[in-house]
């Protein structure tokens, strides 16, 4: 069985924006069933009866806040001492979307890859996984028309921008 009432829902087409699919009631009752889903009310229909339930109120979005717990998270692992200046730098490169070529020259900075690999062990008590680092930012390398390797620039993820934001709250970098 597949439609509306299937329980499977209808996938959108990609080139439409995406509506949420409500779920609907399903009653298995003797002749016919008229089932509605509304975001407000919820209707079931039977040849015998009509009954109006309220809908449910949907739970506060709690993405903002499990985002900012992850992030004060984040900054326990990685804030800077003040024995860490190139801690401090690094992070506050990699929070504000570094260009290695622009902003370096194209020039290397080995102090500036050691400090991102200590990031990047510091976030491991966070996340246990690879390539922690692109929690924060995600590495986008670059080459010049000829192909030969130009730099990285990090795009800041959200996560990476409330961690900027609680770091610079409290002037870490």
């Amino acid at each position: 069985m597949s439609g509306p009432l299937s329980g499977r829902g209808y996938a959108p087409p990609y080139d439409q924006p995406r509506q949420p699919i409500l779920p609907a009631i399903i009653v298995a009752a003797q002749p016919a069933i008229i089932v509605a889903a509304q975001p407000a009310i919820v209707v079931v229909a039977t040849h015998e009866s009509l009954k109006l339930f309220k809908s449910v109120a949907l739970p506060i979005d709690q993405g903002e806040d499990e985002l900012t717990k992850l992030a004060q998270k984040v900054v326990e692992a990685v804030r800077p001492k003040p024995t860490q200046p190139l801690r401090k730098e690094a992070l506050r490169k990699l929070l504000s979307g570094h260009d290695t070529f622009a902003n370096q020259g194209g020039e290397a900075d080995p102090a500036l890859r050691n400090a991102m690999g200590a990031i990047s062990k510091a976030l491991k008590s966070v996340f246990a996984h690879d390539h922690a680092m692109r929690r924060l930012a995600v590495p986008k390398k670059t080459h010049f028309p000829d192909g030969s390797y130009r730099g990285t620039i990090y795009s800041i993820t959200p996560l990476g921008a409330r961690v900027r934001d609680l770091l610079k709250a409290e002037q870490a970098i």
